[in-house]
Parts: structure tokens; sequence; C-alpha cells
């Protein structure tokens, strides 16, 4: 038998306590009736027989007499000192009580005892409030102000996306994501991963009015995408400055949680800045918030205090019995890309050798019986690798001279300099070392649509 299985209460005056049957008392109170004592003798608790409650309330009616005499001439005693003390005072004392009663009244309007506004005893205090930053030069603004002012340039989007499987078959699947409107003609800013790969991209405003997109410019790196609706005078954001954020202020993320509930707001905190975050082999730079985000978030508006957005809700922990660990894009990091794409169609200034590589680790290494360091996979054709003369099955172990053993040092070494500048790659070919000077050209995509975001070869 459950030890914690419900049992009925056994009542000594009849039956079980349970489900139509339950006995009912006054707290505090617990009347019980008791066997008869041994002997015949009357029980504890048993009512006093007729004689006996005749006597009582002939004694409680002598004690009610004595109490209204009583009552009587103290009543007449205290009537006369208060009359005594009644009496007109002379014009210095009148005088004194006026002044005194003067300092101890209440000031209007206040209270005698009160909290201070927005302290944990004021029954309107939130963590919101406690979040909140108020600078002297902008108005903090509430969640519902945020909401209002902010969801109409928050929009739905979604995609269609073609698969082929490994039969050839092809198929087309449904994704959605979201974004927020910058411009009043139509440019939109999302996540580079919430429209790769799709066909058809389709925004829905806050209004409900649907919208065909096309792709301006996407950035896989940073996971950075913007989109062009056609019309005028769109409802737009605000972009703050998130170098300015402070942990522990306030976060409200709105976006199109599971594509299907657009227009959700969920507020928190900013958890952390400059979080490393790695994500389909590329880290990004992320700050940290506690606000919900979930699948469909991504590429929605995270606002500060004063309905600005300060990033781009990108990502969240994935990992099980874990709540409350969501990622964006610092909108500082975000504006020099999102310029570029639409000025350009791509982020300008960004170096390529032309190579798909592929780490060989120590454990790697002595099992094939090479040298730990950077295998060349695939050489691009016409490549700055290509002209420079590096070959596919080429491994680089050295850069300028220092010791590069992994792609992450690499892509960090190039990504410091500009198209034009030259590095000395030391690589291993066929068991001989020898140094190869490559000419770093721009990073150009050769043609930018939805499904070449994610289909083209991730050359460095």
């Amino acid at each position: 038998m459950d030890p914690f299985e419900e049992k009925p209460i056994q009542n000594p005056n009849g039956p079980e306590r349970g489900p139509g049957n339950e006995s009912y008392v006054y707290p505090n109170q617990n009347y019980s009736w008791q066997p008869p004592a041994p002997g015949g003798q009357p029980p504890a608790g048993k009512p006093p027989s007729k004689n006996s409650a005749t006597r009582i309330v002939g004694f409680a009616a002598l004690v009610m007499a004595a109490i209204v005499i009583f009552s009587a001439i103290t009543g007449g005693i205290v009537f006369t000192y208060m009359k005594n003390q009644n009496q007109p005072a002379t014009t210095a004392e009148a005088g004194q009580t006026t002044q005194t009663a003067a300092t101890t009244q209440p000031t209007a309007g206040t209270t005698a005892s009160s909290s201070p506004s927005g302290s944990v005893t004021d029954k309107f205090w939130s963590i919101a409030d406690a979040a909140t930053r108020s600078d002297s030069d902008r108005k903090a603004l509430s969640i519902m102000d945020i909401a209002a002012q902010g969801k109409p340039a928050v929009v739905a989007i979604n995609t269609e996306v073609s698969m082929t499987d490994l039969f050839g078959n092809t198929g087309k699947y449904q994704a959605a994501g979201s974004g927020f409107i910058i411009t009043g003609d139509g440019y939109i800013v999302t996540n580079n991963h919430v429209i790769a790969g799709a066909s058809v991209i389709t925004v829905v405003l806050d209004s409900g009015e649907i919208y065909d997109a096309e792709l301006v410019g996407a950035d896989s790196q940073n996971d950075v995408a913007v989109i062009k609706i056609s019309g005028s005078d769109f409802p737009t954001v605000y972009l703050g400055d998130s170098d300015d954020l402070v942990v522990g202020e306030l976060a409200v993320a709105i976006g199109n949680p599971l594509g299907e509930l657009s227009g959700t707001v969920t507020a928190g905190i900013i958890s952390a800045l400059d979080r490393q975050i790695t994500i389909d082999d590329e880290t990004l730079n992320l700050l940290q918030t506690d606000a919900a985000i979930n699948s469909g978030n991504s590429g929605g508006a995270l606002f500060n205090s004063f309905g600005e957005v300060i990033a781009i809700n990108t990502a969240k922990s994935g990992g099980e019995n874990v709540e409350g660990l969501g990622f964006a894009i610092p909108i500082n990091d975000a504006k020099p890309i999102i310029e570029s794409l639409i000025q350009n169609g791509y982020v300008t200034g960004r170096t390529k050798i032309g190579i798909i590589t592929q780490d060989i680790n120590a454990q790697m290494a002595d099992h094939y019986k090479i040298p730990e360091g950077i295998y060349i996979y695939e050489v691009e054709p016409r490549s700055a690798a290509d002209k420079a003369g590096l070959q596919a099955e080429d491994i680089i172990i050295a850069v300028d001279g220092q010791e590069v053993l992994t792609t992450d040092k690499l892509k960090e070494i190039k990504n410091n300099l500009k198209p034009g500048d030259v590095i000395a790659l030391t690589i291993v070919r066929e068991g001989e070392e020898m140094e190869i000077l490559v000419t770093l050209e721009e990073d150009i995509p050769s043609n930018i649509t939805p499904a070449s975001a994610s289909q083209q070869p991730d050359y460095i």
C-alpha cells in the first residue's frame, strides 16, 4: 500500500470522513463525545442537570446587576473629571495648544509613514523597474510602451527551401524566423541562417500584410542578412548603442517564436556581454540575455529600456534542462555589416585565400603519418591560392614564419589583413617543406540569391 495514499479520517462519533460525508468544525475548537467513565460516573463534558443549570443562571444574574451598579458610579466620576478638563484655557495656553497642533499635523498629500517609490515594499515594484535605465537625456519606457513602439516594425519571415536527398529526389519544406524594418522603404534585418538556402521569402507585418521579399545581401561569417520588401512608409525601429550596455539592464525581445506566434514579447535582462560562442564552425561575439528566445525568434529585435534595438536575437542554448540562455548579435557589430550589405550586396574589405581546409591534429597526424597542420582539401579556381600555386593535399604549418596549425588561427591572421596584403605560407607537399607567397584578394560573392547564401563552398 502506498504510505502516502490519502486515507479517510476515523470519526468516533460516526462514519468515516469521506467525500460527501465531511465533518466541519470552527477553527480552534474541538468538541468530541466520550464514553461513560468506569463506575457509572458521568463522563467529562456531559451536560449539567436542570437544577444545576438554574443555580448557575441565578448566580450570573446577580453578577450582572453588580456590574451595572459599578458602571453607573464610575461613569459619573469620569464625566465629572472630563468636564473639568474641558474648561476654556487662558490665552497663552490656547496659543500654545494651537501651535502644538499645527506642528503635529501631517502635511497634506503625505502619510506619516510611506515607502520610497520603486522600493521592494511598493506593491507596484517589479524586476523590470529595477532593470530599467534612466538617463537624463533619454526617457525610459515601460515594457508596454516598448512593445507598442517596437512591435509594428518587427516582422515574421517565412521561407521555402528546396532540398535534394541522397537518391536525387527534390522536395520543399517551410521554415520561419523574424526580422525588423530599419528603413521606411522596406529594408529588413534578419539572420543569415533564417534565409539561407531559401527559394522563396515571405514577410508578414504585424498588421497582417504579406509581402514577397528579395535578398539584398548575406554574411554567413557574422550571421547577418538584409532583405527588402517593396513599398513606403513602413514602421521602423530605432537603433541603439550596444557599447553602452550594462549587465543587469532591461532587455525586451520581440519576434516570431515557433514560426507561428508572431509579435510575441518577452522580457529579461542583459545577462552578460562579449560571449564568444561557436555556431556552425563560426565564432561569434554575442551578448547573453535571459529574455526567452525560441526557435523562430532568430533575426528578431532585442530592445533596451529606451525602446532602441541593441541586438539581433540569434541563438539559444540547446542543452537539456537549460533555461534562460539566449544570445544576440550586438547592434554595433552588425551596423557596418548592414550598411555594406545594402550598399554593395556583400561585406567589403574582407580578404580571401580561396581554400577549403581541414585541421590535422596530433592524433590524426600520427595515424596517417603526415604532418600536423591545416590540410588543404580544395583550391578555388582563379582564386588567390590558385594563382599562388597552392594545391589540394598541401598542408600548411606556418604563416609568416610563425607556427599555425589550425584553420581558426589562419582565419584570425587573414581577417586582420586587407586585400592586396601578402602572406607567406609554409606548406608540406609530398613530404617536402616549401614557402608560397599569397597575395590576398577581396572576398566578393560570385552571385547573391537566397539559395546561394548557403550553397556556396566555404572558401576562406
